[in-house]
């Protein structure tokens, strides 16, 4: 015999599982938009690994949803000039140190 779910249940069940969802979905999306800006891949998921600890989802997402934009840089210098304008601190913040971990090994 099959157990009902109740509605509250329910729904909080598929609360988390949105909540997973747009997470995952924002790492994938930074993951991909660092590669296409020239960063090389093990360090792209490095920065996401990195950014994933320093950040809430709702500033990854914010995150995710501003470097759409990055592709439209000529250079990585000038792609990387651009994460440093979105206006969220804490996710300037967190890039830069996700950028310096991940390519000196130094941890702020």
């Amino acid at each position: 015999m099959h157990r009902m779910i109740p509605a509250a249940g329910a729904a909080l069940l598929l609360g988390t599982l949105l909540l997973v969802g747009c997470a995952t979905a924002a790492r994938y999306t930074l993951q991909d938009r660092f590669r296409a800006i020239g960063i090389p891949a093990d360090t792209a998921d490095c920065m996401v690994g990195e950014l994933d600890e320093r950040l809430s989802d709702d500033d990854l997402a914010d995150l995710a949803r501003f470097t759409l934009t990055l592709a439209r840089a000529d250079t990585t210098l000038a792609a990387i000039r651009s994460l440093r304008t979105i206006d969220n601190p804490r996710a300037v913040t967190a890039v830069g140190g996700a950028g310096l971990a991940c390519v000196t090994g130094l941890r702020l």
